[in-house]
């Protein structure tokens, strides 16, 4: 599908909406997404009594977006749930390379907080044991709430954005939406509102060029597994674990570490990001597709 802004490969056969639709159908269609997910997510808060493990809230809100985004696709032209990013087929394929592509990202952000920003780390008690046990649950804590974000901002809404107005408005909408919803997050600041949404144009460009929210979901895993577990640093201000046998022996410049809220947080993160978005933004479409798995969507799946 040819749109404003450049070529993607996003479920090129189907549109959302008709050529050059009006302003207020596609407000109704935004706002009525946002509260049915937010109406969703209260319903199943009030029926689990609103767990505080991050795993059973990540769950929560991967169910919610997903019905969501299933009940507005049937209102909508009785679409499937392919139309927005999430394939039958290839989801185990994009959630691993995506996030062995999100772990990449990070590390230039986390050479810059070593090698400028005086980052520093130590030994610590623990067994390999202990350290892959730790991975693998950082895995399962991450995966549900970054596949419910990416389904919630970057499927439905941004598909109907694209539609009208083309990549890069929707892509802007996406991201600003995204940092916004991070403002309530410990340890906040200005550059970390940057930096959230330059990954949020990462995050979307991945999931256009590649036509997958699995990829995207992969990415944003990956991004947070190394800056929570790797890195053993605050993810966008919480901190997930403590990872063993390595441990943040000095913090470093908070301008450029991203002090107590992580990296997200420094301008470590915005060069890294900045680089990415260059690497994503630039890759031939053949390359991305064809990763992703451009035969499978021949087939009508």
């Amino acid at each position: 599908m040819a749109v404003p802004g450049g070529s993607t490969k996003l479920n090129p056969a189907v549109r959302l909406l008709p050529e050059r639709s009006e302003v207020v159908p596609i407000l109704i269609r935004l706002g009525g997404f946002a509260v049915l997910l937010v109406a969703l997510l209260v319903a199943l808060f009030g029926l689990t009594g609103s767990p505080e493990s991050l795993a059973a809230l990540g769950s929560l809100q991967l169910v919610a977006a997903v019905v969501a985004s299933a009940i507005v696709l049937r209102m909508d032209g009785r679409r499937p749930l392919s139309a927005i990013g999430l394939p039958r087929r290839g989801v185990g394929r994009g959630l691993l390379w995506g996030t062995l592509l999100g772990v990449a990202f990070v590390l230039p952000a986390l050479a810059i907080a070593v090698g400028v920003g005086g980052l520093r780390y130590g030994l610590e008690g623990g067994t390999v044991i202990e350290y892959v046990a730790t991975g693998s649950w950082t895995v399962l804590i991450l995966l549900p709430a970054a596949a419910g974000e990416e389904i919630a901002l970057r499927g439905y809404p941004l598909r109907v954005v694209l539609d009208r107005w083309g990549r890069w408005p929707a892509l802007a909408f996406t991201s600003a939406t995204f940092s916004l919803l991070h403002g309530a997050n410990p340890n906040v600041g200005r550059l970390a509102f940057l930096n959230i949404a330059l990954a949020g144009v990462l995050l979307g460009l991945v999931c256009l060029r590649t036509g997958d929210l699995w990829w995207a979901t992969g990415v944003h895993t990956g991004w947070n597994l190394a800056t929570g577990f790797l890195a053993d640093l605050p993810v966008s201000g919480i901190e997930l674990v403590d990872a063993p046998l390595i441990d943040v022996s000095g913090a470093g410049t908070a301008l450029v570490t991203g002090g107590d809220f992580g990296l997200e947080g420094g301008l470590a993160a915005t060069a890294a990001l900045v680089l990415a978005i260059l690497i994503v933004a630039r890759t031939p479409n053949r390359a991305l597709t064809l990763a992703a798995g451009t035969r499978r969507n021949r087939r009508g799946d």
